[in-house]
């Protein structure tokens, strides 16, 4: 009985391979490889557009293998095609990790710096990018320091606001009440997008 189930996991494991490799792997790497950058082919569906031109391109990559195999003729030694399932895994696999390494040439997986610091590749701006990785990186520094510059007046303000507040009659008061708690709200505002910068370019290393 553990035999039967060992074959059928065995079984459904290769047939799962195949299918991905037949029908995504070689096609969504190619895509990759042609349109390194995130967001590049849709902003908002990029990763749907990949899925789809992934499995359209695996199909055509196949057949195309297909036919370079069939026009070797026959094999002598077997007196059959090449176009065999070994033939058509290994040239599958192979064309699979040259689209990947083409793809990670380009900037494709910026994630590979986890792997190794030595693997790490950004992808060159676009056509329509007119900032360079260098002048965004200086421009997010600028907008960070000048947030900073505002939340710590912010903050500044509101401890003033609250040692007046001590110090005036309950008519008083109400003024500087205002003032904090409108500080507050812009505090609240600046802290918020002192993280984005922060998480945009997150996003577009991993």
């Amino acid at each position: 009985m553990p035999d039967d189930v060992l074959g059928a996991i065995a079984a459904t494991a290769r047939v799962i391979g195949a299918l991905i490799l037949l029908f995504f792997l070689p096609g969504y790497l190619l895509i990759n490889a042609l349109y390194p950058r995130k967001g590049e082919l849709d902003r908002e569906y990029d990763g749907l557009y990949r899925l789809t031109l992934g499995l359209v391109l695996s199909i055509a990559v196949t057949v195309f293998w297909s036919f370079f195999l069939n026009s070797l003729g026959v094999n002598e030694a077997t007196n059959l095609g090449y176009v065999v399932t070994p033939n058509i895994a290994g040239g599958l696999i192979g064309l699979s990790l040259a689209f990947f390494a083409f793809g990670w040439w380009r900037g494709a997986y910026p994630w590979m710096a986890k792997v190794h610091p030595s693997l790490a590749r950004v992808p060159k701006p676009g056509p329509g990018e007119l900032l360079t990785e260098e002048e965004r990186d200086h421009r997010v520094r600028l907008q960070l320091q000048e947030l900073a510059e505002k939340r710590e007046s912010l903050r500044r303000a509101i401890k003033d606001a609250e040692r007046r507040m001590r110090m005036q009659s309950a008519g008083a008061r109400s003024h500087y009440e205002e003032v904090r708690d409108r500080s507050r709200v812009e505090l609240k505002a600046i802290e918020a997008k002192l993280k984005q910068p922060e998480e945009e370019r997150a996003a577009e290393l991993y």
